[in-house]
């Protein structure tokens, strides 16, 4: 996805709170801040193509360090309409994520002595994450094992990528040249390679961003590498193509899927790809006319990922929350089923893109902004998904959040269930609410984190998000403040379940409520309901219930209920679900 020169000539035609306390191309991955230099791009995680054909899992390019241990789990897909009743999801939408220059954010191995370093919390609400980088000499890109294995808990794959940069930045024929040769009956070694390297380390395919102009013959030989490598890729690796080059070798973004670029997703009988990222100048117009090509070509609508480019400084292309409209245009009829699937470009604008987003890269102090920028793209601009976004935005005109389109996804459903809304690094790292360590780092450590960030019913006035000050284990808890006494009772859905009960089963909370009126609400399959009022104390207090009179139940979800009355907060640091009843306290 060629930016900033190139971009150019291609676009011719209240609700979130933190409690924070503190004492392309050639140039596609940008050069690392100073305070990244451990994060450099270098092996592992990132190849030239002589490298690649050098790689041997024992030898000195690849690192045991990088393997991820962690399956991809199994989710469930909310069956009803989330917490907005009038929501018009499409379940068949998947979301791609693909913040841009993955290799500045996220090369390292072991737990960073710093806060402010990238993260990522709505798991939730996408599908694959994209190790997105790439230079003109470093052509394979290789997700991080912390990544993998924090993305494979919450069901959403990973994949590396293979990138080859235009001409104008670097890019040359002859380093694709290298990359595709081709050996008898039509094997070719790199596609051996890529497939070898991520099933060594546990990650989930790769996206082959192909952006050099190149003859005729040579696209012929890269239409039949992609080929090739589907075809030899395992059951449930991907592999996805972005829309660059035409199959005649030169580099011309369609916007849309069309006749030129058909056969990179499927050449007659034989599957090129298993998906398509479309680059971000498209109409509904060509996304209708993409979906029914694709269809009658024997393939899914939602094998087309639609592109969005979201950094704010393009005001031509998807700008995160300049452009409100783009979710509606790709839907039929602004309301309907979507017309493909989605792929976030530079999401990440809420890390380094500075201005109303803050640079939370550079400055601590901007984790407010950080965090509020993720929760605006997914809930939209109440940051409430409970609020009716996609009907008030069709009025409106307000951006209404990923959320919106996508129904959530859980892989909570199965005992023990715990988390301690630890989001992956802290000012602090406590310890049973007590610290025992200073700023830290480390996305394997990131735990379940809410299916919903956030929703409240829409008549109250809450702020919701992460505190760092206070934490009951890890860096951080999830605090709920009232705004003004609250008018009416409240409610705050916070995870999508199936967890099963038995005679056995216990739940154990550790709370900080500064008045009475907060509970715990567990909402079982069959709509039965188990209410689990919260210690009224200005400190950490723990409570322990026995689930037994739910034998053979299970539970759907779990909410944060607030009485009418209620002006104080609450922060929740450990909700815990397990075989093992504790009497209760």
């Amino acid at each position: 996805m060629a930016r900033r020169l190139i971009r150019a000539a291609l676009w011719r035609g209240t609700a979130f709170a933190i409690a924070l306390a503190l004492p392309g191309s050639a140039a596609f991955a940008r050069a690392p801040h100073a305070a990244d230099a451990p994060l450099a791009l270098s092996p592992p995680f990132a190849l030239s193509v002589e490298q690649l054909f050098a790689w041997e899992a024992a030898g000195p390019l690849a690192d045991a360090g990088n393997v991820s241990r962690v399956p991809l789990a199994g989710r469930m897909v909310d069956p009803g309409p989330g917490p907005d009743p009038a929501a018009r999801l499409d379940p068949k939408v998947r979301v791609l994520f693909a913040p841009d220059g993955m290799n500045n954010f996220g090369n390292y191995l072991v737990p960073q002595p710093r806060f402010n370093l990238y993260t990522f919390t709505h798991w939730a609400q996408i599908d694959v994450l994209s190790w997105f980088a790439g230079t003109a000499g470093h052509n394979v890109l290789i997700p991080a094992r912390p990544w993998v294995d924090t993305a494979h808990r919450n069901g959403v794959k990973v994949i590396g990528t293979a990138f080859f940069a235009p001409l104008a930045w670097g890019g040359s024929a002859k380093t694709l040249e290298a990359f595709l040769r081709e050996e008898g009956e039509g094997r070719f070694p790199a596609a051996d390679r890529l497939v070898e390297i991520a099933r060594h380390y546990g990650f989930d395919g790769w996206l082959i961003n192909q952006e050099t102009d190149v003859s005729p013959e040579l696209a012929r030989r890269m239409t039949r590498f992609m080929a090739y490598l589907t075809r030899i890729a395992p059951p449930g690796m991907e592999i996805h193509w972005y829309d660059a080059m035409l199959p005649d070798g030169r580099v011309q973004w369609q916007n849309a899927y069309t006749a030129g670029n058909a056969p990179l997703l499927q050449d007659g009988a034989t599957r090129v790809s298993d998906a398509m990222f479309l680059n971000y100048a498209w109409t509904p117009a060509g996304l209708r006319a993409g979906a029914e090509l694709a269809e009658a070509r024997g393939r899914d609508r939602y094998a087309l990922f639609v592109g969005a480019d979201l950094w704010p400084a393009r005001h031509n292309a998807q700008q995160a929350f300049g452009n409100k409209s783009w979710l509606r245009g790709l839907r039929e009829h602004g309301d309907g089923p979507a017309l493909g699937s989605v792929a976030l470009f530079a999401p990440n604008f809420n890390f380094n893109a500075g201005g109303e987003f803050g640079d939370f890269r550079a400055n601590p102090r901007d984790a407010e902004a950080f965090y509020d920028g993720e929760v605006r793209l997914f809930a939209g601009d109440d940051r409430n998904m409970a609020a009716g976004n996609s009907t008030e935005a069709m009025r409106t005109g307000a951006w209404e959040g990923i959320a919106a389109l996508v129904p959530a996804r859980s892989t909570i459903a199965k005992l023990p269930f715990e988390t301690g809304f630890n989001t992956g690094h802290g000012l602090t790292d406590f310890r049973d609410g007590r610290g025992v360590g200073g700023p830290g780092h480390d996305m394997a450590r990131q735990d379940p984190l809410p299916s919903w960030q956030f929703a409240y019913s829409p008549a109250a006035r809450l702020r919701i998000g992460y505190d760092f000050q206070r934490a009951w284990q890890g860096g951080s808890s999830l605090r709920v403040a009232p705004q003004a006494v609250l008018g009416n009772p409240a409610e705050v859905p916070l995870f999508l379940t199936d967890l099963p009960i038995d005679a056995r089963t216990g739940l154990s909370v550790a709370a900080i409520a500064a008045s009475p009126g907060y509970a715990l609400r567990l909402t079982m399959a069959d709509g039965s309901e188990s209410l689990h009022p919260l210690t009224a104390k200005g400190v950490w207090q723990e409570r322990h219930w026995c689930l037994g009179r739910f034998a053979g139940k299970a539970v759907r979800q779990i909410s944060l209920v607030i009485d009418r009355g209620q002006s104080k907060p609450l922060n929740l640091g450990k909700i815990t679900i397990r075989d093992g009843c504790s009497p209760p306290t």
